[in-house]
């Protein structure tokens, strides 16, 4: 299977491919192999503990924000795997490997049934004997409970939720729609067991194990006094269910439990979070049965916190802070590296799922001009950016992938042949600006060769600006600070940066902020059900929710995208030429510029044992076998 087939090469190749030549792209990684390990280089002493004890302090350069309830409202990187360790008990999972199953801690038997009129039912039967974190029992209602909650009008009207769970469900329109109080294809079959039915044209589907996927919402704190009954005409809320209702139990800002989540069943419990510091406060959950493989965690505390980038190691030294995760850059991972050699820390290694890169809204003018996105790529020496950024812990990518991708490992040669690397070309940007249309000055003159260009929309002449939106801090934003002005201006464009904090940078990007800007620079890590198919997806469905956050509407990119989502999971070979096909298409309508995908760096202090991360298992996973000194 791919995911596992993902892990083996991290393993087989880690040796080796930082100092190859990635495939002909400009390899920047020098670094020596002796240091290329995907474990802690520490020899693990004691033995892990049979009860929780002691408190790790995570360290996260990504600001976290007061938002606990999905990813739909927020998916802030460090907020996403915080969710993971509140919420738990989905009836399907990622394992160890990256492969999707169904989780024999949740589950006591699944079936799937294909009917005649092309539709597919999943029946899905839950454990007895999980409980939330207040004692009550986990039933089959809190499934069914959470598939129409998070499908309703609703919920739609708490600050716009997308209610997305049952979109390729039976009856999901209808039901979303507010046509019908009843969701056709979801049923409460027994106190234990729910069934949902995928519409026909949703299949088949890459990852169909997925449709099974559920997790519950205690219904007697969201919704109390209403409850979950099953017809024939499929499952509905009664009660008094309203969006009015869910304003106060999810969105109070203070009691609600998209801020305040008290009664979860992951394997920790929210305690607190600092809004002036942004620091979360986690406990061990005594009532948590395990994960897929019954593990328990046996940390008692986890305090998530904010580090800055220049100070971050030294905070690892001085012990106020006991894990830094994913850490890239060369000043941080060679400060790292030198505590490991001191005796000082301890170090985990690993590809990265993701890349980092200057990110394009495409619905803003003028950077809903592919020509002008290419021209700004055209601007940057990339391999000079990732070169003095990692310091030789990354290589260049040219396209929507990463380095532990095992459709990278396999298509070095390909890309090399068939995507453009934008190498820095000034003279080629200005070539494609000409052709965009952007060729005359201020007063509609034949643009001079000199200053600010501007372009005739519809009688109207516009400027060649470009609104950029960065965080303060960042050694990327301040790389790209020194690189990409001076160029641009050159090819008559102007960039007006804005520095900003990072939660206002993700409501500018999803469009819930008070300004939208061109172009961005953060990073990005796939989620194990990658699916571009939603990601550049045109329908204005995805357009929301964190999906299609480029906001580009183009078909091609689209049909490519979409080209991938019947390819059943086995068919590694169909997939990677359709993967193919999309990395090409996607390289020339650019949506980001992709600036690298690095070799990402866990160094952690002495105390912590048993921590091993891959770019498959993050440390939200990894913390569950993990532990520390007492």
């Amino acid at each position: 299977m791919k995911k596992t087939r993902l892990l083996s090469l991290l393993l087989a190749g880690i040796m080796t491919v930082s100092l190859a030549a990635c495939g002909g792209q400009s390899a920047v990684t020098n670094n020596p192999t002796d240091q290329q390990t995907s474990s802690t280089s520490a020899t693990e002493e004691g033995t892990r503990p049979t009860e929780p004890q002691g408190q790790l302090i995570i360290g996260s350069t990504t600001q976290m924000g007061n938002d606990f309830y999905d990813p739909s409202f927020s998916n802030n990187a460090v907020n996403y795997k915080t969710y993971d360790l509140i919420h738990g008990y989905s009836t399907v999972v990622s394992d160890v490997e990256g492969s999707w199953v169904y989780d024999p801690t949740v589950v006591a038997s699944h079936e799937e049934t294909e009917n005649e009129d092309g539709t597919k039912t999943y029946t899905v039967t839950i454990n007895d004997g999980l409980v939330w974190s207040d004692g009550t029992p986990i039933t089959a209602k809190d499934y069914v409970f959470q598939l129409l909650l998070e499908s309703s009008p609703e919920m739609n009207g708490v600050d716009g939720y997308p209610s997305q769970a049952g979109y390729p469900l039976v009856g999901y329109d209808e039901y979303f729609n507010g046509e019908t109080e009843y969701f056709a294809g979801v049923h409460l079959v027994d106190e234990m067991t729910y069934s949902v039915t995928v519409r026909a044209e949703e299949l088949p589907y890459h990852y169909d194990i997925t449709y099974a996927l559920a997790m519950p919402r205690p219904m007697h704190v969201i919704a109390p006094d209403c409850d979950v009954e099953d017809t024939a005409d499929g499952a509905t809320i009664t009660g008094d269910f309203t969006t009015e209702l869910l304003l106060t139990t999810i969105n109070d800002t203070n009691t609600g439990y998209r801020y305040n989540p008290t009664v979860t069943c992951g394997p920790y419990l929210f305690e607190s979070f600092d809004v002036a510091s942004a620091q979360c406060t986690l406990t061990v959950n005594p009532n948590y049965a395990g994960d897929y493989r019954g593990v328990k965690p046996v940390i008692e505390k986890l305090i998530i916190k904010m580090v800055k980038t220049d100070t971050m190691i030294n905070e690892l030294k001085s012990g106020s802070v006991d894990l830094l995760f994913q850490c890239s850059g060369a000043d941080t991972i060679n400060g790292g590296l030198d505590l490991v050699d001191a005796g000082e820390a301890q170090d985990n290694t690993f590809f990265r799922n993701g890349y980092g890169k200057v990110q394009f809204d495409c619905s803003q003018f003028p950077t809903d001009s592919a020509n002008v996105r290419q021209a700004i790529a055209y601007c940057l020496d990339r391999n000079e950016f990732a070169r003095q950024y990692s310091g030789g812990y990354a290589a260049v990518v040219h396209s929507y992938y990463g380095l532990a991708q095992w459709e990278y490992q396999e298509s070095k040669d390909w890309i090399d042949q068939n995507l453009s690397t934008y190498e820095k070309n000034l003279e080629e940007a200005k070539k494609l600006l000409e052709e965009d249309g952007w060729t005359l000055n201020a007063d509609g003159t034949p643009y001079s060769g000199t200053g600010l260009r501007y372009k005739d929309v519809n009688g109207e002449l516009k400027p060649l600006v470009i609104e950029w939106a960065n965080t303060d801090g960042n050694p990327v934003s301040d790389l790209l600070a020194t690189m990409l002005p001076e160029a641009m201006t050159e090819i008559g464009m102007q960039l007006n940066p804005t520095t900003i904090d990072f939660p206002t940078l993700q409501a500018a990007i999803t469009h819930s902020g008070d300004k939208i800007y061109n172009m961005y620079n953060l990073a990005t890590g796939f989620s194990l059900a990658s699916s571009p198919w939603y990601y550049y997806s045109t329908d204005p469905v995805w357009m929301q929710g964190g999906y299609n956050s480029n906001w580009i509407a183009d078909e091609e990119l689209a049909a490519a995208a979409e080209a991938l989502k019947a390819i059943p999971y086995e068919d590694d070979e169909a997939w990677l030429s359709a993967w193919q096909n999309f990395i090409k298409v996607w390289n020339e309508k650019l949506p980001d510029i992709p600036l690298y995908s690095d070799e990402y760096y866990d160094f952690f202090s002495n105390k912590l044992h048993g921590w091993k991360s891959t770019s498959v298992w993050e440390w939200s996973r990894a913390v569950l076998d993990a532990w520390v000194d007492a």
